[in-house]
Protein backbone atom coordinates (compact mmCIF):
# COMPACT_ATOMS: atom_id res chain seq x y z
CA UNK A 1 0.00 0.00 0.00
CA UNK A 2 1.46 4.02 -0.55
CA UNK A 3 0.71 6.33 1.82
CA UNK A 4 0.74 10.40 -0.38
CA UNK A 5 1.73 12.47 2.59
CA UNK A 6 -0.31 15.56 2.01
CA UNK A 7 2.23 18.84 3.04
CA UNK A 8 -0.04 21.93 2.59
CA UNK A 9 1.25 24.60 3.19
CA UNK A 10 -2.02 26.48 3.12
CA UNK A 11 -6.01 25.20 3.53
CA UNK A 12 -6.79 25.30 0.20
CA UNK A 13 -3.61 23.80 -1.24
CA UNK A 14 -3.53 20.38 0.97
CA UNK A 15 -7.68 20.51 -0.13
CA UNK A 16 -6.32 20.54 -3.73
CA UNK A 17 -3.55 17.68 -3.05
CA UNK A 18 -6.27 15.35 -1.16
CA UNK A 19 -8.40 15.40 -4.20
CA UNK A 20 -4.90 14.77 -6.66
CA UNK A 21 -3.61 12.14 -4.56
CA UNK A 22 -7.28 9.98 -4.14
CA UNK A 23 -6.75 7.83 -6.82
CA UNK A 24 -2.97 7.23 -6.35
CA UNK A 25 -2.88 7.05 -2.57
CA UNK A 26 -4.15 4.06 -0.09
CA UNK A 27 -3.45 5.94 2.74
CA UNK A 28 -2.78 10.02 3.18
CA UNK A 29 -0.67 11.13 5.52
CA UNK A 30 -1.63 14.81 7.01
CA UNK A 31 1.68 16.69 7.96
CA UNK A 32 0.32 19.22 10.42
CA UNK A 33 3.99 20.41 10.90
CA UNK A 34 4.37 21.31 7.57
CA UNK A 35 0.86 23.40 7.10
CA UNK A 36 0.69 26.97 7.91
CA UNK A 37 -2.79 26.80 8.59
CA UNK A 38 -5.73 24.12 8.32
CA UNK A 39 -9.13 23.24 9.67
CA UNK A 40 -8.43 19.42 10.34
CA UNK A 41 -11.87 18.63 10.67
CA UNK A 42 -12.00 19.65 6.55
CA UNK A 43 -9.37 17.65 5.86
CA UNK A 44 -10.23 14.64 7.39
CA UNK A 45 -13.75 15.38 5.71
CA UNK A 46 -12.55 15.81 2.26
CA UNK A 47 -10.65 12.46 2.13
CA UNK A 48 -12.35 8.88 1.05
CA UNK A 49 -8.97 6.97 2.19
CA UNK A 50 -7.85 6.16 5.84
CA UNK A 51 -5.73 9.35 7.32
CA UNK A 52 -2.52 9.56 9.33
CA UNK A 53 -2.29 12.26 11.62
CA UNK A 54 1.40 13.39 11.59
CA UNK A 55 2.76 16.48 14.25
CA UNK A 56 6.81 16.06 13.98
CA UNK A 57 9.06 18.06 16.10
CA UNK A 58 12.26 19.99 14.09
CA UNK A 59 14.64 16.70 15.95
CA UNK A 60 12.33 14.08 14.54
CA UNK A 61 12.60 15.42 10.65
CA UNK A 62 9.55 17.81 10.91
CA UNK A 63 8.56 21.63 11.47
CA UNK A 64 6.12 22.15 14.50
CA UNK A 65 8.40 24.71 16.90
CA UNK A 66 6.18 24.42 19.65
CA UNK A 67 6.07 23.05 23.53
CA UNK A 68 5.59 18.81 23.68
CA UNK A 69 2.44 19.39 25.43
CA UNK A 70 1.51 21.38 22.54
CA UNK A 71 2.10 18.83 19.98
CA UNK A 72 0.64 15.99 21.59
CA UNK A 73 -2.51 17.98 22.10
CA UNK A 74 -2.74 18.48 18.31
CA UNK A 75 -2.66 14.41 18.21
CA UNK A 76 -5.82 14.35 20.77
CA UNK A 77 -7.23 16.60 19.06
CA UNK A 78 -7.36 14.61 15.67
CA UNK A 79 -8.33 11.55 17.24
CA UNK A 80 -11.53 13.62 18.48
CA UNK A 81 -11.84 14.14 15.08
CA UNK A 82 -12.44 10.97 14.01
CA UNK A 83 -8.50 10.64 12.49
CA UNK A 84 -8.05 6.43 11.34
CA UNK A 85 -4.33 6.59 12.74
CA UNK A 86 -1.90 9.41 14.72
CA UNK A 87 1.65 8.96 14.43
CA UNK A 88 3.98 9.63 17.46
CA UNK A 89 7.45 9.20 18.12
CA UNK A 90 8.92 6.63 20.59
CA UNK A 91 11.50 10.23 21.40
CA UNK A 92 7.74 11.15 23.27
CA UNK A 93 8.22 11.89 26.53
CA UNK A 94 7.46 9.01 27.96
CA UNK A 95 4.40 11.14 30.56
CA UNK A 96 3.25 11.96 27.07
CA UNK A 97 3.11 8.89 25.01
CA UNK A 98 1.84 6.14 27.66
CA UNK A 99 -1.84 7.59 27.29
CA UNK A 100 -1.65 6.85 23.35
CA UNK A 101 -0.74 3.37 24.47
CA UNK A 102 -2.59 2.41 27.42
CA UNK A 103 -5.69 4.44 27.29
CA UNK A 104 -8.55 2.88 24.93
CA UNK A 105 -8.97 4.89 21.34
CA UNK A 106 -10.86 5.52 18.25
CA UNK A 107 -7.82 6.05 16.43
CA UNK A 108 -4.96 3.68 15.89
CA UNK A 109 -1.50 4.71 16.92
CA UNK A 110 1.47 4.45 14.56
CA UNK A 111 4.80 4.18 17.11
CA UNK A 112 7.71 5.72 14.94
CA UNK A 113 11.45 5.72 15.35
CA UNK A 114 13.82 7.99 12.68
CA UNK A 115 17.14 8.36 12.39
CA UNK A 116 17.90 11.02 9.95
CA UNK A 117 22.05 10.10 10.13
CA UNK A 118 22.25 6.40 10.57
CA UNK A 119 20.95 2.70 10.34
CA UNK A 120 22.23 1.59 13.90
CA UNK A 121 23.44 -1.70 14.55
CA UNK A 122 21.27 -2.05 17.45
CA UNK A 123 18.43 -1.79 15.15
CA UNK A 124 17.17 -5.18 16.07
CA UNK A 125 16.95 -4.61 20.07
CA UNK A 126 14.96 -1.53 19.23
CA UNK A 127 12.37 -3.50 17.14
CA UNK A 128 12.36 -5.81 20.25
CA UNK A 129 11.91 -2.52 22.18
CA UNK A 130 9.23 -1.61 20.38
CA UNK A 131 7.58 -4.70 20.47
CA UNK A 132 6.93 -4.55 23.77
CA UNK A 133 4.69 -1.20 23.42
CA UNK A 134 1.15 -1.74 22.84
CA UNK A 135 1.10 0.25 19.47
CA UNK A 136 -1.01 -0.86 16.25
CA UNK A 137 1.81 -0.21 14.44
CA UNK A 138 5.47 -0.22 14.46
CA UNK A 139 7.14 2.33 11.75
CA UNK A 140 11.28 2.52 11.94
CA UNK A 141 13.00 4.52 9.33
CA UNK A 142 16.51 4.94 8.96
CA UNK A 143 19.23 6.84 6.90
CA UNK A 144 21.50 4.45 4.32
CA UNK A 145 24.21 5.13 4.72
CA UNK A 146 25.27 2.07 1.78
CA UNK A 147 23.09 0.41 0.27
CA UNK A 148 23.46 -3.02 2.56
CA UNK A 149 21.83 -1.27 5.59
CA UNK A 150 18.85 -2.04 3.83
CA UNK A 151 19.19 -5.71 4.41
CA UNK A 152 18.63 -4.57 8.15
CA UNK A 153 15.15 -3.33 7.73
CA UNK A 154 14.25 -6.12 5.51
CA UNK A 155 14.91 -8.41 8.20
CA UNK A 156 13.00 -6.56 10.50
CA UNK A 157 9.91 -7.54 7.85
CA UNK A 158 10.70 -10.88 8.22
CA UNK A 159 10.67 -11.35 11.51
CA UNK A 160 7.63 -9.02 11.65
CA UNK A 161 5.68 -11.47 9.91
CA UNK A 162 7.70 -13.93 12.04
CA UNK A 163 6.04 -12.23 15.07
CA UNK A 164 2.68 -11.31 13.03
CA UNK A 165 3.54 -7.57 13.81
CA UNK A 166 2.62 -4.64 11.29
CA UNK A 167 5.35 -2.77 10.61
CA UNK A 168 6.71 -0.12 8.24
CA UNK A 169 10.31 -0.21 7.90
CA UNK A 170 11.96 2.00 5.28
CA UNK A 171 15.33 3.49 4.74
CA UNK A 172 15.74 7.18 3.82
CA UNK A 173 18.40 8.73 1.34
CA UNK A 174 19.21 7.37 -2.63
CA UNK A 175 20.87 4.48 -1.11
CA UNK A 176 17.54 3.77 0.29
CA UNK A 177 15.18 3.71 -2.22
CA UNK A 178 15.54 0.25 -2.77
CA UNK A 179 13.46 0.01 0.40
CA UNK A 180 10.76 2.26 -0.60
CA UNK A 181 9.81 -0.10 -3.22
CA UNK A 182 10.43 -3.62 -1.67
CA UNK A 183 9.20 -2.79 1.83
CA UNK A 184 5.71 -3.37 0.48
CA UNK A 185 6.21 -6.73 -1.69
CA UNK A 186 8.34 -8.15 1.62
CA UNK A 187 5.38 -7.85 3.81
CA UNK A 188 5.57 -4.14 5.42
CA UNK A 189 2.56 -2.61 6.04
CA UNK A 190 2.83 0.49 3.47
CA UNK A 191 5.22 2.57 1.99
CA UNK A 192 5.26 6.25 1.22
CA UNK A 193 5.46 8.17 -1.89
CA UNK A 194 5.12 11.40 -2.79
CA UNK A 195 2.41 13.25 -4.94
CA UNK A 196 4.93 14.62 -7.08
CA UNK A 197 8.22 15.13 -7.84
CA UNK A 198 9.02 17.89 -4.74
CA UNK A 199 6.53 17.53 -2.43
CA UNK A 200 9.16 14.69 -0.86
CA UNK A 201 8.78 14.18 3.38
CA UNK A 202 12.20 12.73 3.69
CA UNK A 203 15.13 12.03 1.49
CA UNK A 204 14.92 9.10 -0.97
CA UNK A 205 11.08 9.83 -1.17
CA UNK A 206 9.79 8.03 -4.59
CA UNK A 207 6.33 9.77 -6.23
CA UNK A 208 3.69 7.63 -5.62
CA UNK A 209 3.05 7.54 -9.58
CA UNK A 210 6.27 5.66 -10.38
CA UNK A 211 5.92 3.26 -7.06
CA UNK A 212 1.94 2.36 -8.55
CA UNK A 213 2.47 2.02 -12.35
CA UNK A 214 6.35 1.30 -13.19
CA UNK A 215 7.53 -0.60 -9.62
CA UNK A 216 3.39 -2.09 -9.29
CA UNK A 217 4.03 -2.26 -5.56
CA UNK A 218 0.36 -2.50 -5.00
CA UNK A 219 -0.28 -5.54 -7.02
CA UNK A 220 -1.01 -8.70 -5.45
CA UNK A 221 2.50 -10.95 -5.86
CA UNK A 222 2.23 -14.43 -4.59
CA UNK A 223 5.73 -14.96 -5.49
CA UNK A 224 8.27 -12.55 -7.69
CA UNK A 225 11.66 -12.42 -8.59
CA UNK A 226 13.78 -8.82 -8.24
CA UNK A 227 16.05 -8.03 -11.16
CA UNK A 228 18.17 -4.64 -11.39
CA UNK A 229 21.11 -2.36 -12.13
CA UNK A 230 24.25 -1.69 -10.41
CA UNK A 231 26.66 1.10 -10.70
CA UNK A 232 27.73 4.94 -9.77
CA UNK A 233 25.67 5.95 -10.72
CA UNK A 234 22.49 4.97 -11.34
CA UNK A 235 20.34 7.80 -11.75
CA UNK A 236 20.41 8.25 -15.14
CA UNK A 237 19.63 4.70 -16.24
CA UNK A 238 16.71 3.65 -18.00
CA UNK A 239 16.59 0.07 -17.00
CA UNK A 240 13.95 0.22 -14.92
CA UNK A 241 11.74 1.91 -16.92
CA UNK A 242 11.87 -0.70 -20.12
CA UNK A 243 12.19 -3.81 -18.12
CA UNK A 244 9.47 -3.56 -15.26
CA UNK A 245 7.48 -2.44 -18.56
CA UNK A 246 8.14 -5.84 -20.40
CA UNK A 247 7.92 -7.61 -17.08
CA UNK A 248 3.93 -6.51 -17.48
CA UNK A 249 3.52 -7.25 -20.69
CA UNK A 250 4.15 -10.62 -20.83
CA UNK A 251 2.35 -11.21 -17.18
CA UNK A 252 5.03 -11.81 -14.63
CA UNK A 253 5.04 -10.55 -11.35
CA UNK A 254 8.75 -9.86 -11.67
CA UNK A 255 10.62 -6.26 -10.58
CA UNK A 256 13.74 -4.63 -11.32
CA UNK A 257 15.65 -1.77 -9.55
CA UNK A 258 18.54 0.36 -9.50
CA UNK A 259 20.87 -0.14 -6.93
CA UNK A 260 23.59 2.29 -6.43
CA UNK A 261 26.46 0.21 -5.18
CA UNK A 262 30.24 1.16 -3.66
CA UNK A 263 30.97 -1.89 -3.03
CA UNK A 264 30.45 -4.59 -5.29
CA UNK A 265 31.58 -7.22 -3.54
CA UNK A 266 29.76 -5.94 -0.16
CA UNK A 267 26.59 -5.90 -1.99
CA UNK A 268 26.83 -9.21 -4.24
CA UNK A 269 26.97 -11.04 -0.87
CA UNK A 270 24.89 -9.35 0.80
CA UNK A 271 21.74 -9.10 -1.30
CA UNK A 272 22.87 -12.13 -3.27
CA UNK A 273 19.51 -14.42 -1.80
CA UNK A 274 17.59 -11.93 -3.19
CA UNK A 275 18.41 -11.42 -6.09
CA UNK A 276 17.51 -13.47 -9.85
CA UNK A 277 19.92 -11.29 -11.90
CA UNK A 278 21.40 -8.03 -12.45
CA UNK A 279 22.42 -5.59 -15.23
CA UNK A 280 26.16 -4.17 -14.61
CA UNK A 281 26.86 -1.19 -15.63
CA UNK A 282 30.17 1.35 -14.78
CA UNK A 283 32.40 1.14 -12.81
CA UNK A 284 31.39 -2.82 -11.69
CA UNK A 285 31.95 -4.82 -15.55
CA UNK A 286 35.24 -5.40 -14.33
CA UNK A 287 35.19 -5.94 -10.73
CA UNK A 288 31.88 -8.19 -11.15
CA UNK A 289 34.16 -11.22 -12.52
CA UNK A 290 35.42 -12.49 -9.26
CA UNK A 291 32.02 -12.81 -8.22
CA UNK A 292 30.66 -15.19 -11.18
CA UNK A 293 30.93 -18.95 -10.73
CA UNK A 294 31.00 -18.84 -14.77
CA UNK A 295 31.63 -16.40 -17.22
CA UNK A 296 29.81 -16.75 -21.03
CA UNK A 297 33.14 -17.25 -23.86
CA UNK A 298 32.37 -13.76 -24.83
CA UNK A 299 32.57 -11.95 -22.09
CA UNK A 300 35.86 -13.81 -20.90
CA UNK A 301 37.11 -12.22 -24.50
CA UNK A 302 35.77 -9.09 -23.92
CA UNK A 303 36.42 -9.06 -20.21
CA UNK A 304 33.81 -7.32 -18.87
CA UNK A 305 30.40 -8.44 -17.98
CA UNK A 306 27.16 -6.62 -18.45
CA UNK A 307 24.56 -9.67 -17.14
CA UNK A 308 24.35 -11.96 -14.49
CA UNK A 309 22.10 -13.98 -14.50
CA UNK A 310 21.43 -16.73 -11.67
CA UNK A 311 22.05 -20.45 -12.81
CA UNK A 312 20.95 -22.98 -10.61
CA UNK A 313 23.03 -22.36 -7.39
CA UNK A 314 25.50 -20.34 -9.22
CA UNK A 315 25.69 -16.96 -10.96
CA UNK A 316 27.21 -16.91 -14.65
CA UNK A 317 28.34 -13.60 -16.19
CA UNK A 318 27.38 -12.53 -19.77
CA UNK A 319 28.09 -9.50 -22.19
CA UNK A 320 25.04 -8.39 -23.99
CA UNK A 321 26.71 -5.23 -25.05
CA UNK A 322 28.32 -6.97 -28.02
CA UNK A 323 25.48 -8.84 -29.27
CA UNK A 324 23.38 -5.41 -29.21
CA UNK A 325 25.58 -3.67 -31.59
CA UNK A 326 26.44 -6.41 -34.11
CA UNK A 327 22.49 -7.03 -34.18
CA UNK A 328 22.25 -3.61 -34.93
CA UNK A 329 24.94 -3.18 -37.44
CA UNK A 330 24.02 -6.15 -39.48
CA UNK A 331 20.92 -5.14 -40.23
CA UNK A 332 22.93 -2.78 -42.78
CA UNK A 333 26.00 -4.78 -43.84
CA UNK A 334 28.16 -7.52 -43.85
CA UNK A 335 31.19 -6.91 -41.50
CA UNK A 336 33.41 -9.27 -43.28
CA UNK A 337 36.44 -7.22 -44.82
CA UNK A 338 34.85 -3.74 -43.97
CA UNK A 339 37.08 -1.24 -42.77
CA UNK A 340 35.56 -0.44 -39.40
CA UNK A 341 36.92 2.94 -37.80
CA UNK A 342 36.27 2.75 -34.16
CA UNK A 343 36.68 5.90 -32.14
CA UNK A 344 37.20 5.66 -28.25
CA UNK A 345 39.38 2.88 -26.19
CA UNK A 346 37.25 2.29 -23.46
CA UNK A 347 34.79 -0.84 -22.35
CA UNK A 348 32.17 -0.01 -24.72
CA UNK A 349 34.96 -0.25 -27.82
CA UNK A 350 36.63 -3.91 -26.33
CA UNK A 351 32.59 -5.00 -26.37
CA UNK A 352 31.90 -4.01 -29.80
CA UNK A 353 35.45 -3.87 -31.06
CA UNK A 354 35.46 -7.92 -30.30
CA UNK A 355 32.10 -8.70 -31.86
CA UNK A 356 33.15 -6.95 -35.27
CA UNK A 357 37.11 -8.79 -34.82
CA UNK A 358 35.52 -11.80 -34.96
CA UNK A 359 32.80 -11.08 -38.10
CA UNK A 360 36.72 -10.75 -40.37
CA UNK A 361 36.06 -6.83 -40.53
CA UNK A 362 39.79 -4.99 -40.81
CA UNK A 363 39.84 -2.76 -37.72
CA UNK A 364 41.12 1.03 -37.06
CA UNK A 365 41.41 1.67 -33.30
CA UNK A 366 41.78 5.81 -32.52
CA UNK A 367 42.03 7.28 -29.56
CA UNK A 368 42.36 10.62 -28.34
CA UNK A 369 44.30 11.22 -24.81
CA UNK A 370 44.99 7.74 -23.61
CA UNK A 371 47.49 6.64 -26.30
CA UNK A 372 48.28 3.44 -24.38
CA UNK A 373 44.43 2.39 -24.00
CA UNK A 374 44.27 2.31 -27.96
CA UNK A 375 47.40 0.83 -28.33
CA UNK A 376 46.65 -1.89 -26.01
CA UNK A 377 43.24 -2.16 -28.03
CA UNK A 378 44.60 -2.48 -31.28
CA UNK A 379 46.82 -5.11 -30.03
CA UNK A 380 43.40 -6.93 -28.81
CA UNK A 381 41.63 -6.58 -32.19
CA UNK A 382 44.94 -6.57 -34.24
CA UNK A 383 44.02 -3.36 -35.71
CA UNK A 384 45.72 -0.07 -36.96
CA UNK A 385 45.73 2.17 -34.58
CA UNK A 386 45.83 5.84 -34.95
CA UNK A 387 45.16 9.18 -32.89
CA UNK A 388 42.05 11.29 -33.39
CA UNK A 389 44.23 13.62 -35.54
CA UNK A 390 45.01 11.37 -38.02
CA UNK A 391 41.66 9.68 -39.49
CA UNK A 392 41.14 12.10 -42.41
CA UNK A 393 42.98 9.99 -44.66
CA UNK A 394 41.61 6.26 -43.39
CA UNK A 395 39.43 4.54 -45.89
CA UNK A 396 36.33 4.16 -44.21
CA UNK A 397 33.34 1.75 -44.47
CA UNK A 398 32.16 2.04 -41.21
CA UNK A 399 32.58 4.10 -38.55
CA UNK A 400 31.30 2.94 -34.88
CA UNK A 401 31.67 5.91 -31.88
CA UNK A 402 32.40 4.20 -28.60
CA UNK A 403 33.39 7.61 -27.12
CA UNK A 404 30.56 9.72 -25.02
CA UNK A 405 31.43 12.32 -26.84
CA UNK A 406 28.16 14.25 -27.70
CA UNK A 407 26.24 12.54 -25.02
CA UNK A 408 23.77 15.21 -23.20
CA UNK A 409 24.24 17.50 -21.64
CA UNK A 410 27.33 18.30 -24.46
CA UNK A 411 25.13 18.46 -27.51
CA UNK A 412 27.12 20.16 -29.84
CA UNK A 413 30.21 18.06 -29.05
CA UNK A 414 30.70 15.56 -31.89
CA UNK A 415 33.97 12.77 -32.02
CA UNK A 416 35.00 13.77 -35.47
CA UNK A 417 35.04 16.52 -38.11
CA UNK A 418 31.84 16.37 -40.64
CA UNK A 419 34.56 16.03 -43.48
CA UNK A 420 35.27 12.74 -42.78
CA UNK A 421 31.83 11.53 -43.41
CA UNK A 422 30.71 10.17 -46.92
CA UNK A 423 27.84 9.51 -48.69
CA UNK A 424 27.03 5.54 -48.13
CA UNK A 425 29.12 5.06 -45.10
CA UNK A 426 27.55 3.31 -42.41
CA UNK A 427 28.05 5.42 -38.66
CA UNK A 428 26.85 4.00 -35.50
CA UNK A 429 26.60 6.50 -32.70
CA UNK A 430 26.91 4.43 -29.48
CA UNK A 431 25.35 7.21 -27.56
CA UNK A 432 21.70 7.14 -27.24
CA UNK A 433 20.94 10.93 -25.35
CA UNK A 434 20.35 12.78 -27.13
CA UNK A 435 18.04 10.57 -30.04
CA UNK A 436 19.82 12.32 -32.57
CA UNK A 437 23.32 13.34 -31.69
CA UNK A 438 25.14 15.94 -33.93
CA UNK A 439 27.53 13.16 -35.05
CA UNK A 440 24.06 11.36 -36.52
CA UNK A 441 22.85 14.78 -37.85
CA UNK A 442 25.79 15.20 -39.55
CA UNK A 443 26.18 11.72 -40.95
CA UNK A 444 22.42 12.34 -42.50
CA UNK A 445 23.42 15.75 -44.01
CA UNK A 446 26.41 13.35 -45.92
CA UNK A 447 24.30 10.46 -47.19
CA UNK A 448 25.47 8.37 -44.65
CA UNK A 449 23.36 5.11 -43.14
CA UNK A 450 22.99 5.95 -39.67
CA UNK A 451 22.13 3.76 -36.91
CA UNK A 452 21.24 5.60 -33.26
CA UNK A 453 22.59 4.08 -29.95
CA UNK A 454 19.04 3.73 -28.76
CA UNK A 455 18.99 0.41 -31.13
CA UNK A 456 21.98 -0.59 -28.91
CA UNK A 457 20.59 -0.19 -26.04
CA UNK A 458 17.42 -2.01 -26.62
CA UNK A 459 19.36 -4.74 -28.34
CA UNK A 460 21.31 -5.15 -25.14
CA UNK A 461 18.56 -4.80 -22.87
CA UNK A 462 16.69 -7.66 -25.20
CA UNK A 463 19.76 -9.95 -24.67
CA UNK A 464 19.49 -9.40 -20.70
CA UNK A 465 15.52 -9.88 -20.46
CA UNK A 466 15.96 -13.29 -22.58
CA UNK A 467 18.65 -14.62 -20.49
CA UNK A 468 16.53 -13.76 -17.17
CA UNK A 469 13.72 -15.33 -18.31
CA UNK A 470 14.29 -17.24 -20.91
CA UNK A 471 11.16 -15.77 -23.06
CA UNK A 472 10.95 -14.15 -25.63
CA UNK A 473 10.85 -10.06 -25.05
CA UNK A 474 8.35 -7.59 -26.07
CA UNK A 475 11.68 -5.97 -28.00
CA UNK A 476 9.30 -3.29 -29.69
CA UNK A 477 7.69 -2.42 -26.88
CA UNK A 478 11.29 -2.12 -24.88
CA UNK A 479 12.13 0.22 -27.78
CA UNK A 480 8.74 2.54 -27.67
CA UNK A 481 9.57 2.94 -23.38
CA UNK A 482 12.87 3.94 -24.21
CA UNK A 483 12.43 6.44 -27.48
CA UNK A 484 9.59 8.24 -24.49
CA UNK A 485 11.53 8.38 -22.04
CA UNK A 486 14.13 10.17 -24.25
CA UNK A 487 11.49 12.24 -25.58
CA UNK A 488 10.21 13.22 -22.28
CA UNK A 489 13.75 14.81 -21.39
CA UNK A 490 14.09 16.33 -24.72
Amino acid sequence: MICIPIVGPIQKKSLEDIAAAEPLADFLELRLDLMSDYDLEALLAASTKPCIVTNRTKREGGQFSGSEEDRIEILKQAIAAGAEYVDIETSTPKQLLKPFLESERKSKVILSYHNFTDTPEEIGHLYELMCAMPADILKIVTYARDINNNLALFELLRRSKKDDKKLIALCMGEKGEVSRILSPLLGGFLTFGSLETGKETAPGQITSSKLRDIYRVCDKRDSFKIYGVIGNPVYKSMGYLIHNRAFKEIGSNDIYIPFLVDNVEKFFKGFSPYLEGLSVTMPFKEDIISMMDEIDEMATKIGAVNTVVREGKGWKGYNTDCMGALKAIEKHVDLKNKNVLIIGAGGTAKAIGQGVYEKGAKITVTYNRDKEKGIQLGRELEAKVVSIQEIDNEEIDVLINCSPVGMSPNLEETPISSRCLRKGMVVFDSVYNPLETRLIREAKVAGCVTISGVELFVNQAVGQFELWTRQKAPAELMRDVVLQGLDSKI
